[in-house]
C-alpha cells in the first residue's frame, strides 16, 4: 500500500429509530435519499472514492446486517461486504474492519448516514489525520460545534498547537448549561464517530482493552486479511453470538493513550432526527415541506410519502407521513420520540385493538392454549407430534401423521418462545425433539421428507410434497430465529435445496410436486414457499431466499391472480392455465386471498415493490364474494364468480381474515378487526375444551369438527400471537 492510501469502511448498521416512520428496521435511513439524490450510504461512498487532498482512497467496503444484504448490494454494488447476523454495536464492526485489512493499511471508519456539506474540508482533515495515523495514533475527527447541542457526545482536546491534537477525554451528552460552557472554552468538539488508524494499531488496542470482542470477531470471520472489491464475508452466527456488545468509544477510545483528534468544520449533521432533517432542508418559510403538503397559519416541518398533509393553526411541529404510519411531534421534541416509536413497533397493527382485548388474547394463549399443547403435542411413547386432540383435549396418537404437522409445530413453539408466551425451555425442548424427528424418521431416502408417517414413524406415503418442504424451511427459519439453533438453519436451507433441485418446474416458472401433482400447478404451496423464503431472509439474510420470493410474487401477478375478479385462483395446468372444478367453476378460497394479501404486504416491506393494489383487490374479492352475509365469517371456497363451492367455514380462513383486517384497516369500517376477534372469542374459541377450539362449522352455523387439529396451532401463532405484545 502506498503511504497516502486509505481503506474506507462504511458502517451501515442501525435502524434510524428517531427518523421513524421514514426509517424502519426493514429499510433504515442509510438506504434512503434524505440529503441528496442518492441513498445516504451511496453519498458516503462517493465522498471517499478516487483521490482528493493528496489521499488515494482504496475501494470502499461496508459492514452491515445480513438481512440488508440486498439493500447493501443495490446501494453499494461494488463494495466489499462484511455481514453481521445481528448487531453488536460499533466495536465489533471496527474489529472486523481491522481484521479485513492488511496490518499497515490506514483504515477509515465512516457512519453511513451522515451529511457533510463541505466535502473538501472533510478531505483536508483526512489528509491531516493520515500522518498521525501512520505514526501509530488512533485519530478521531471532532466537529466544530456551532451551537450548544445536547444530543451529541463531546471530545475535549488538550490545549496544544497543531492540526492534530491529543485527546484529554470523551464526555457524554451534556445538559444545555454544560454544553454552553463547553463552547466557551473552545476546547470541545462534537464526536462525529469518524476514525482513522493503522489496522495493526487498532487490533493491538482491541487486544489490550477488549480482547473478548477481538477474539470473537476473529473466530466468527474465519477468513481475515484484505477484503477484495465485491467480496462478501459473513460472520458466523453461533460464534458471533459470543461477542460482547460495545461501542468503539467505550471499548478503545476512552481507554487507550494513543488517541488524537483532528478538528474539522465541514457542515456536518448526523441527521439523527426530524429536527436535524428540518434544519438541513429549511428554506425560510413558515413550513418546510417535502411531498404533498398544504399549510395555513402554521409553522414547522412536514414530509409526506403519499397522503396529503394539511396543517392549520399549529406552530413548530413536525408531521411525517408514509403509507404505513404518521408521526406528529413538536419540533423541539423530535430527538425524544424513541419511546413512542418502540411502542408502535411493539404493537404494530395490533395497536388498533383495545388493550383489554389484546391482554385477554395473551392470557388465552399463555394460560390455556400453550399449556395444553406443551403437555399433549408430543407422543412420548412413539415419538412425533400427534395429529390432533379430542374436543375434550386428549391426544390422539393412534392417527396417521401428516408431514406438514411436524414443521408447523416446530414453528408454533418457536414463535411462542420468541413472543414470550410460554416457558422458553419447555418450548425449546419440543422444538429440538421435532428437529430430531425431521432429521431421522421423517426423511426420504431420495432426499427431503416423506408426505405421511404411521404413528410408529414409518413412511405411510413416501411421496414428497412442495407444501411439506416449504413448511420445513419455515420451521427451520423460525427455530433459528427463536433459539439461534444452527441445525435448524441447516435444515431450512436443505429444504430450499431440495425444492430447487428436485421440484423446480421444467419451464423454470415456479415449482411443482413431481411425486403427486399429476402435472398440475397449485397456488397454495407457492404461497407457503413465499412465507418460508421471507422467514429465512428475516432469520439469516439469505439472498437466495429473497430472490425466490421475488419470483413467486411475479408468478402471482402474471399467473395466479385474476385481474377480472380480484380472486386468487387455486389450480392450474402445467402451463399455468386455470383449471376448473368438475362443474366448470374456477376455485378461489377467501382465506387464501386474505393470506396472500398479508404475505404480499410482508414482501413489500422487505423489497419495496408496490403491491397495495393487488392486496386490496384480494381482500375486496374475499369480502364481497367469499363472506357469509349473516355471520361475517369467511367461507371455505367459492367460484371466481361468487358461486358457492363450500359454504362451511373452518377456523383458519377467519384467522387469515383477521390478519388481513389488521394490516389493511382501510379495507373495512373502523373497529372491524376488533369485532371479528370478538366473534371468534364467542364461537370458535369457546366451543371446545379450555385451550382448544372448534375447527369448523357447517352452513347452518352448527359445530362440525370432531377433533382439534394440531396443524391449526400454526394459524393461531401467526394471527393471534403477534397481537399479544405487552
Amino acid at each position: 500500500m502506498t503511504s497516502n492510501a486509505v481503506r474506507p469502511f462504511i458502517l451501515c448498521g442501525g435502524s434510524g429509530t428517531r427518523l421513524w416512520p421514514l426509517s424502519t428496521p426493514a429499510r433504515p435511513k442509510q438506504f434512503m435519499a434524505l440529503s441528496g439524490p442518492k441513498a445516504m450510504a451511496a453519498l458516503t461512498a462517493d465522498r471517499v472514492s478516487g483521490e482528493a487532498a493528496g489521499v488515494r482512497f482504496l475501494p470502499v467496503a461496508a459492514i452491515g446486517s445480513a438481512r440488508h444484504e440486498t439493500l447493501l448490494r443495490r446501494t453499494l454494488p461494488r463494495a466489499g461486504l462484511i455481514l453481521e447476523p445481528f448487531g453488536r454495536n460499533s466495536a465489533p464492526a471496527v474489529a472486523a474492519a481491522s481484521l479485513c485489512s492488511a496490518p499497515d493499511d490506514l483504515v477509515l471508519i465512516l457512519p453511513a448516514d451522515h451529511h457533510i456539506a463541505d466535502v473538501p474540508a472533510f478531505h483536508a482533515a483526512i489528509a491531516k489525520g493520515a500522518e498521525a495515523a501512520r505514526d501509530g495514533r488512533i485519530v478521531t475527527f471532532g466537529i466544530a460545534p456551532d451551537h450548544p447541542a445536547t444530543g451529541y457526545g463531546y471530545i475535549e482536546s488538550d490545549p496544544a498547537d497543531g492540526e492534530v491534537r491529543p485527546v484529554a477525554r470523551f464526555v457524554e451528552k451534556p445538559d444545555r448549561g454544560t454544553a454552553e460552557g463547553y463552547l466557551k472554552t473552545g476546547r470541545y468538539l462534537w464526536n462525529g464517530g469518524i476514525f482513522l488508524f493503522r489496522a495493526d494499531v487498532m487490533t493491538d488496542a482491541l487486544g489490550r482493552h477488549a480482547p473478548a470482542i477481538l477474539s470473537a470477531v476473529r473466530e466468527a470471520l474465519g477468513d481475515t486479511g484484505p477484503l477484495d472489491e465485491g467480496e462478501i464475508r459473513a460472520l458466523d452466527r453461533a460464534l458471533f453470538d459470543a461477542c460482547p456488545s460495545d461501542s468503539i468509544d467505550y471499548a478503545v477510545m476512552e481507554r487507550d493513550d494513543r488517541i488524537s483528534v483532528t478538528p474539522v468544520d465541514m457542515g456536518w449533521s448526523d441527521l439523527g432526527d426530524h429536527g436535524a432533517l428540518h434544519a438541513l432542508s429549511a428554506d425560510g418559510g413558515d413550513v418546510t415541506a417535502t411531498g404533498p403538503v398544504v399549510s395555513h397559519l402554521a409553522s414547522g416541518f412536514a414530509r409526506s410519502e403519499g397522503p396529503v398533509i394539511a396543517l392549520h393553526g399549529i406552530k413548530d411541529v413536525a408531521v411525517i407521513a408514509t403509507r404505513e404510519a404518521v408521526l406528529v411531534t413538536r419540533l423541539d421534541e423530535t430527538a425524544g420520540i424513541k419511546p413512542v416509536v418502540e411502542a408502535a413497533a411493539r404493537l404494530g397493527s395490533a395497536a388498533q385493538l383495545p388493550a383489554a382485548q389484546r391482554a385477554r388474547m395473551r392470557r388465552w394463549l399463555s394460560d390455556a392454549v400453550l399449556p395444553l399443547w406443551l403437555e399433549t403435542a408430543w407422543d412420548g411413547a412413539r415419538g412425533g407430534f400427534v395429529e390432533s386432540l379430542t374436543l375434550e383435549g386428549r391426544p390422539q396418537p393412534e392417527l396417521e401423521r401428516r408431514m406438514r404437522v411436524i414443521p408447523r409445530q416446530i414453528f408454533s413453539f418457536s414463535e411462542a418462545a420468541r413472543l414470550g408466551l410460554c416457558d422458553a425451555g419447555a418450548a425449546r425442548a419440543l422444538v429440538m425433539k421435532g428437529l430430531d424427528y425431521l432429521d431421522g424418521r421423517a426423511r426420504s431416502p431420495k432426499g427431503g421428507w416423506v408426505h405421511r408417517l404411521t404413528p410408529e414413524g414409518a413412511p405411510a406415503d413416501a411421496r414428497r410434497g412442495l407444501y411439506d418442504h416449504a413448511f420445513v424451511a419455515l420451521a427451520g427459519a423460525a427455530a433459528h430465529q427463536a433459539f439461534g439453533e444452527p441445525r435448524a438453519l441447516d435444515i431450512a436451507r436443505e429444504a430450499i435445496t431440495v425444492i430447487n433441485g428436485q421440484m423446480r418446474a421444467p419451464d423454470r416458472r415456479g415449482w411443482r410436486d413431481p411425486d403427486m401433482d399429476g402435472g398440475h400447478r397449485l397456488a397454495n404451496p407457492h404461497m407457503h414457499l413465499l412465507e418460508a423464503c421471507l422467514a429465512l431472509h428475516q432469520a439469516a439474510g439469505d439472498p437466495e431466499a429473497l430472490e425466490m420470493a421475488r419470483e413467486i410474487v411475479l408468478l402471482f401477478e402474471t399467473a395466479m391472480f385474476s385481474p377480472a375478479s380480484g380472486a386468487l385462483i387455486e389450480r392450474f395446468d402445467a402451463d399455468w392455465r386455470p383449471l376448473a372444478e368438475a362443474g366448470g367453476a374456477l376455485r378461489a378460497e377467501p382465506g387464501h386471498c386474505h393470506e396472500w394479501a398479508y404475505l404480499l404486504a410482508a414482501f413489500e416491506a422487505v423489497d419495496g415493490r408496490d403491491l397495495l393494489s393487488w392486496r386490496r383487490r384480494l381482500i375486496g374479492f374475499a369480502d364481497d364474494r367469499g363472506t357469509d352475509p349473516v355471520t361475517g365469517f369467511a367461507l371455505n371456497a367459492v367460484a371466481e364468480d361468487g358461486t358457492m363451492l363450500d359454504d362451511a367455514r373452518r377456523l383458519w380462513p377467519q384467522l387469515e381474515m383477521l390478519r388481513a383486517r389488521l394490516h389493511h384497516p382501510e379495507t373495512a369500517p373502523a373497529g372491524s378487526a376488533s369485532g371479528l376477534l370478538k366473534s371468534l372469542e364467542e364461537t370458535y374459541f369457546s366451543d371446545a375444551c379450555e385451550g382448544g377450539w372448534m375447527d369448523s362449522y357447517d352452513a347452518a352455523g352448527r359445530p362440525a369438527a370432531q377433533a382439534i387439529p394440531a396443524s391449526m396451532l400454526y394459524h393461531l401463532m401467526t394471527a393471534i400471537g403477534p397481537l399479544t405484545a405487552a
